[in-house]
């Protein structure tokens, strides 16, 4: 009896394997079009899109805060610790979502929490089409940003800086999955790359 509770995570991990497959083999039989509408649809509750506007990239990532000094940093975590033993609150860095859409406009949404809840978000910037995508050594010559944050969606793979600059010169800074995805492209796409 008690070797079987040694064979539960094989089978968990063959039905896993095995659902994977099934999902695979229904993504490779999807036209285009269909493909197309499936990632919008995933994507799309993140942005406030315009009529007939589809979400055709999308990335993830945490908002970039401005590197503090040593003293800035012991500073701030006291003042974060007193307040969650005194409130019941602690900061967080919130997570991102940026997307693409048909129309050339790049929205970035923003992580809120709602009576301590995470994972809300609402839309905090449109930059017009032509908007690009530049690292950290193309944005900030020279300067330190600090280390990337911890990947919430993928702690194997790092983050990496972008600054988002559209053509009317609007700034957004954030550190960002290179993992993201792009309608037409297999695998997975940086926003570096799309937005180059």
């Amino acid at each position: 009896m008690q070797y079987f509770v040694y064979l539960i995570p094989l089978v968990l991990i063959a039905l896993a394997l095995g659902y994977s497959q099934v999902v695979r083999k229904r993504v490779q039989n999807m036209s285009p079009e269909e493909a197309a509408q499936r990632f919008h649809d995933f994507n799309a509750h993140y942005f406030d899109l315009e009529d007939n506007e589809q979400v055709v990239g999308a990335w993830s990532g945490v908002e970039f805060q401005q590197a503090k000094s040593a003293v800035g940093h012991m500073a701030s975590a006291a003042l974060n610790s007193a307040s969650a033993a005194v409130v019941g609150v602690s900061t967080y860095v919130p997570n991102v979502q940026v997307g693409l859409t048909s129309t050339g406009r790049v929205l970035v949404s923003r992580e809120y929490s709602e009576l301590g809840q995470r994972g809300n978000f609402k839309q905090v910037m449109a930059l017009g089409p032509g908007t690009k995508a530049q690292s950290a050594e193309a944005s900030h010559p020279g300067e330190n940003m600090g280390s990337p944050p911890k990947n919430p969606y993928n702690p194997l793979v790092a983050l990496e800086f972008v600054q988002l600059r559209a053509p009317s010169g609007e700034v957004y800074e954030a550190w960002m999955s290179p993992q993201g995805g792009q309608v037409g492209r297999d695998g997975f796409s940086s926003i570096l790359q799309a937005l180059a």
